[in-house]
């Protein structure tokens, strides 16, 4: 594969340099510095941090049944490196919840992964995912304020803010930053689904 290509695989996103596969039990150690880290779990509004390892394994477990439960191009994945296999960390593509279906793609990053580049190609990726299904034709970034490293790869990818959807978690009001299936192709001339794009500016991601 060279530098440029993306390829959807059943149950697999495959990059030059990521791979984004399904969750195992044994992912546990690598995710717990994500989930289990308690400005981690604020940032991504999941509440309360992961407790411990054994909370981590169940929590993996049921994202590997939820994941390959959801229908297309829905999911949830373990990212990791290419060369060396390496867990970096997570990656959604879920609706934003039960009322609104719009499709909300995210990442999150190991302390070690991160600063290198690697949430921008997770974006990159998952949009090739989302454009996938013929009748997805957006998807979105929702973050809060504070998370000012999500919305800036939000913006790094083209996409722009919205204000027409009030989303919240808790009592906090989200940024919302969409992408449309034809601003991939502008924002990276020649990008398609089914062949080589030229991810400019990728290691400033």
């Amino acid at each position: 594969m060279d530098d440029l290509h993306v390829t959807i695989e059943p149950g697999r996103i495959v990059t030059s340099t990521l791979v984004l596969r399904s969750w195992s039990a044994d992912d546990a150690p690598g995710a717990f510095e994500i989930y289990g880290d308690p400005r981690s779990a604020q940032a991504i509004g999941m509440g309360q941090p992961v407790r411990d390892l054994v909370e981590m394994r169940d929590l993996l477990r049921r994202w590997a049944l939820e994941s390959s439960q959801s229908p297309l191009p829905q999911g949830l994945w373990a990212v990791e490196a290419a060369d060396d296999g390496q867990l970096l960390g997570g990656a959604t593509l879920l609706p934003f919840g039960p009322r609104d279906p719009q499709l909300v793609m995210g990442w999150h990053l190991r302390p070690k992964a991160r600063g290198r580049g690697v949430a921008g190609q997770i974006g990159h990726a998952l949009a090739h995912q989302a454009f996938l299904a013929s009748e997805v034709d957006e998807v979105f970034v929702a973050a809060p304020a504070r998370n000012a490293g999500s919305i800036a790869v939000a913006r790094r990818l083209g996409m722009t803010a919205v204000d027409d959807l009030a989303w919240t978690r808790g009592d906090v009001r989200l940024e919302v930053l969409r992408m449309g299936r034809a601003d991939l192709h502008k924002i990276r001339p020649g990008i398609s689904l089914d062949s080589s794009y030229d991810p400019e500016g990728l290691n400033d991601w």
